[in-house]
């Protein structure tokens, strides 16, 4: 990176913080000038340098803090800090040893400094014993598996990209091979490769051949069943349709090349799926399967392709009464988690699987990303995915029960040019199982900030889809009443309105009488309102003599009043 192109990144970070420039190759660190601090900086900057050199290198920018919002504060530099001593303290501190190049980056408000880290021969660790590794934005804990599998690998993070010796085009599957130069053809982001004559020249624009040989990738796309069982003996996908939930009637496994495995999947899920019949709006007929072609080709392809091949264990597709489950070996990396993934950057095991995919087409056939999983689910009625992880495997389990009455509503609205986007979908579907959202019930829903949440209830109420209940951050939004109806049953609808105010005034005094006391918390829960509306209700209630404050800050509560309750 020249320092050109790091001051353009610079210029960013007006009005925006030093995290937002950060990527897997760049990272922003401070400097602390004061002695006491320079061990313990010096420790945190070798930690990161490791975990780049572990990586593919990267540059670490000294002397701007990645927490504040303007050019100004962010810049702070790193005084007279002398290069050659921090050069050979990086040095002396990593293990193997990392030779780092360090410049001068003078900015008006202070001079960084601009570290370069070489892609080193991993694992490399501090002369403390801790290793990382660069994983998106995060330095993440190189693990023991993980510095075995190095080691295994000759640092080899990726283990598709392995080059398989003694392999040639012979452990190839013709049948294959014509399938890939189909698809490659209609779907490539470079059609002109299928019709190169030469299969050698072809595989090797596709980097499926370096050397001469083979990289697991090609065996995996395109091997005959002995190149499978020798160079891939871990790419197994087992299919179960289960009856009950410990017993199943069916159970297929399958061994062979990606694709040909993926459309066999398909076949055997599409015998197994219902489909229902409704009728929309305008009479048009609605159908609807239990489970949309595209969203499962996504989950089977996320699987098989971010998989840890490293794990000699396989892939289970299990089909339940009411749901399908996909189970892949390992676990999430680079901070992805079932809490985030809706909105994380992606995050690749397999670069060189994924790469393949892409330049064949095959990404924007078969994979469109977790959001059009979500997406697909939703507006055929059924409630949204989700995942389990842990360190040794990512289950998703989409839904197969489809709730007819929303269906019914997006493919009218669709048919009416109403565009409803995902985040719609989201707060739409799970108002219907629970008849209120807030926004922090939003924020959990959508994955997002709470105050991103508000705006996106703030958008649907605006279209009409819902109404709110109180004001401020406290309010609770309702679907409208017409909506409420079609999603939610006329009884539910009517259980769930909110009262009008003297509706609220007679329930909170007539509870407030029934218990003798009530916080503001409670008259909150009871009533629906805010905490400021809910203070304008007891001022009038204590006007009235029916209710009165008793003590001040967090022991603050109303007992009833002296003038009886009106009958």
């Amino acid at each position: 990176m020249t320092l050109s192109e790091i001051r353009a990144q610079l210029q960013r970070l007006e009005g925006a913080s030093a995290d937002a420039i950060e990527s897997e190759t760049l990272e922003c660190k401070p400097w602390d000038p004061h002695p006491q601090a320079f061990d313990s900086q010096i420790r945190v900057l070798r930690e990161a340098v490791v975990a780049f050199a572990n990586q593919q290198g990267g540059v670490v920018l000294l002397g701007i803090s990645d927490r504040k919002r303007t050019r100004k504060d962010a810049i702070h530099g790193v005084g007279r800090l002398d290069i050659g001593m921090l050069r050979r303290r990086i040095y002396d501190g990593t293990e193997p040893h990392i030779l780092v190049d360090i410049r001068e980056l003078m900015e008006p408000e202070g001079r960084v400094l601009v570290i370069e880290v070489p892609k080193g021969i991993p694992p490399h660790t501090t002369s403390e014993g801790i290793a990382k590794i660069r994983i998106g934005k995060d330095s993440m804990p190189l693990t023991g598996s993980d510095i075995a599998r190095l080691l295994f690998t000759g640092g080899q993070k990726d283990l598709t990209a392995q080059i398989l010796p003694d392999s040639s085009l012979a452990d190839l599957d013709p049948e294959e091979l014509k399938r890939l130069r189909r698809i490659v053809g209609t779907e490539g982001t470079n059609p002109e490769l299928a019709r190169l004559p030469d299969d050698a020249e072809f595989l090797g624009n596709l980097e499926l051949i370096r050397d001469g040989r083979l990289t697991l990738v090609a065996v995996l796309l395109l091997g005959k069943a002995t190149a499978m069982a020798r160079w891939a003996p871990q790419h197994e996908v087992i299919f179960a349709r289960f009856k009950t939930a410990t017993r199943y009637d069916i159970r297929r496994d399958f061994k062979g090349p990606l694709l040909a495995v993926l459309e066999a999947i398909e076949k055997a899920l599409q015998e197994s799926m219902r489909v229902t019949l409704a009728r929309a709006a305008g009479f048009a007929e609605l159908s609807v399967p239990e489970l949309d072609t595209n969203a499962v080709r996504e989950a089977l392809l996320n699987a098989l392709v971010h998989r840890d091949y490293f794990l000699r264990q396989s892939v289970h597709v299990h089909l339940y009464e009411d749901r399908l489950e996909v189970s892949s070996p390992g676990g999430f990396i680079g901070g992805v988690s079932p809490d985030n993934i809706l909105r994380h950057p992606p995050v690749r095991r397999n670069p060189h699987l994924a790469d393949m995919l892409n330049k064949a087409g095959l990404v924007n056939r078969l994979g469109m990303g977790v959001d059009r999983i979500y997406e697909e689910l939703l507006k055929l009625g059924k409630r949204k995915p989700f995942y389990e992880a842990n360190e040794s495997h990512v289950r998703l389990v989409l839904p197969t029960t489809t709730h007819m009455g929303f269906a019914k509503f997006v493919a009218d609205e669709v048919r009416e040019g109403r565009k409803l986007e995902l985040d719609d979908l989201i707060c739409l579907r799970a108002l219907s199982i629970s008849g209120h959202m807030d926004r922090w019930t939003a924020a959990r829903e959508l994955q997002l900030g709470d105050d991103q949440s508000a705006e996106r209830l703030a958008s649907l109420r605006a279209r009409g889809y819902m109404v709110p209940h109180g004001r401020g951050r406290s309010t609770v939004y309702r679907l409208n009443r017409r909506l409420s109806d079609l999603l939610r049953g006329q009884e539910a609808t009517d259980h769930e309105l909110p009262l009008d105010e003297e509706a609220v005034r007679l329930r909170v005094q007539a509870v407030l009488e029934e218990r003798g006391k009530l916080t503001n918390a409670e008259i909150r829960r009871i009533s629906g309102y805010s905490r400021i509306e809910t203070v304008r209700l007891m001022h009038k209630l204590m006007a009235a003599g029916h209710a009165k404050l008793v003590s001040r800050g967090r022991g603050a509560h109303y007992v009833p009043g002296k003038k009886p309750p009106r009958k």
